[in-house]
């Protein structure tokens, strides 16, 4: 399509495609990918906190990646870090803002996980700052990043005891209740002893003694505390925590499930009609392992989703750089923007869903655990991939210093969330609400403001051509 026919009306046809592949991205996210990664996770038996940092993470950031491969091996610019750092921005004030929204309910939260996260987030930033500081990416800075990912993932394997002992600090924040101890992916919180349960005897240790072990952490683990007690053994779970503790498989359909079938509501019917291609194509080409007759092939549909997840990245990125080179929008700024929003949706949906079910901790876990695997794996693999594999001892050029500035100004975002945290008394209320998402806006406009080179002549002008 010629420059002339975009500018009379063309545009809108990629603005179009560009809104039809953000759906295409979200349907397989929900309905494919996720699902086939908790039941990798349910056969390999994976703890809760290793498979948040591996494959969970993986399910709600994998258009990150896309985009980023993408960014590096075909479009070669700069929207797959300024996609990242925008998507960081969007998890941290936006995922959270909207869960503290649309919750229905206020939710208390616990120091530790926050702490943690953001934490090993700013050991991530600081990373990133390190190797775009030259403005050039070698293959020894992508594998610093790639080794920081796997100290991560090892810290989350040891997170148990890492929290009982952070639990004898003296720290003014609140501790973690019974409930927020459970998982955040297809688990449902353990019942509490009732009266009657203690009466039967149907549960170790009833009566007083077991009404007072009831407000005791759920997890507890080896080693010794800061005072040098032992911290006990803990003992095998009762029947009524094994009746209520629920696998990490998702929920199975049914195998007379048919997408053909059309719903009810208006509402329903249109979005059913508006999707029907791309539910059709999802339907023939990838099995859905919550069906029972496909429950063993979640292999096959984890790879066909991450097919599709890169096809449908592909063609985003691709309409989004049209439309901003024809209405002279850098890329970094609809990276920023654009890109981000759509790219992280998966990450806004299912925070927002464990939210509703009152699991404040694990919403933002969630959000903030996500940018770590952005930066550190969605960046560092394919700059690792392309210096140090396709073509060895490369550089990847990063030609946007107004980039540089954002990611500096990520420390802000943090130190924002924690301040704010602590001065809202650790909960998740609506007015905690309203506070992240105008931060989230101020942010958005000085970051789009210095790729225009509004305060500093940052960023060269863009190179004239007929396309």
């Amino acid at each position: 399509m010629s420059p002339r026919t975009r500018k009379n009306g063309g545009l809108i046809i990629h603005i179009i495609i560009t809104a039809y592949m953000f759906l295409g991205i979200a349907i397989i996210c929900d309905e494919y990918f996720v699902p086939s990664l908790e039941m990798i996770c349910d056969a390999l038996s994976l703890a809760e906190d290793v498979a948040g940092a591996t494959f969970m993470a993986a399910g709600s950031s994998a258009p990150e990646l896309a985009t980023s491969v993408i960014a590096v091996f075909v479009a070669k610019d700069d929207i797959g870090i300024s996609g990242v750092i925008g998507s960081a921005v969007f998890n941290i004030m936006f995922v959270i803002s909207v869960c503290a929204l649309f919750a229905g309910q206020v939710i208390s939260l616990n120091w530790w996980p926050l702490i943690r996260d953001s934490t090993f987030y700013c050991l991530s930033i600081c990373a990133l700052l390190l190797t775009i500081y030259d403005e050039d990416v070698t293959w020894y800075e992508s594998v610093f990043l790639l080794l920081l990912y796997g100290l991560y993932i090892f810290m989350m394997y040891h997170n148990t005891r890492l929290e009982a002992w952070a639990n004898t600090l003296n720290v003014p924040f609140k501790t973690a209740t019974r409930e927020e101890k459970s998982s955040l992916f297809g688990t449902k919180p353990v019942a509490p002893v009732t009266e009657a349960a203690a009466v039967r005897g149907d549960v170790e240790g009833a009566g007083v003694e077991g009404q007072v072990q009831e407000r005791e952490p759920l997890i507890r683990t080896y080693g010794t505390t800061a005072d040098g007690e032992e911290v006990p053994k803990p003992p095998p779970p009762t029947e009524v925590e094994a009746a209520t503790t629920k696998s990490m498989a998702p929920e199975m359909k049914d195998d007379d499930y048919s997408p053909w079938e059309i719903p009810v509501g208006v509402c329903e019917r249109l979005y059913w009609g508006l999707s029907l291609p791309l539910v059709a194509l999802h339907h023939v080409t990838t099995p859905d392992c919550r069906r029972p007759r496909f429950r063993r092939w979640y292999l096959l549909t984890f790879f066909m989703s991450m097919v599709w997840i890169a096809a449908y990245s592909y063609l985003m990125v691709w309409m989004i750089t049209v439309i901003g080179f024809t209405l002279g929008i850098r890329d970094t700024i609809m990276g920023l923007t654009l890109v981000a929003v759509g790219v992280s949706a998966p990450d806004a949906l299912s925070s927002l869903c464990v939210a509703k079910q009152g699991f404040g901790d694990m919403a933002v876990s969630n959000a903030i655990g996500s940018n770590v695997f952005d930066i550190l794996l969605c960046l560092g693999l394919p700059w690792f991939l392309r210096t140090a594999i396709v073509y060895p001892g490369s550089l990847v050029p990063v030609e946007s210093r107004g980039l540089m500035y954002s990611t500096i100004s990520l420390f802000s975002t943090v130190i924002f969330l924690i301040v704010a945290t602590h001065l809202n008394g650790w909960k998740l209320d609506k007015k905690y609400g309203v506070v992240l998402m105008i931060w989230y806006l101020i942010f958005m406009v000085f970051a789009s403001l210095y790729e225009l080179n509004v305060f500093s002549n940052l960023n060269p002008p863009q190179c004239p051509s007929n396309y």
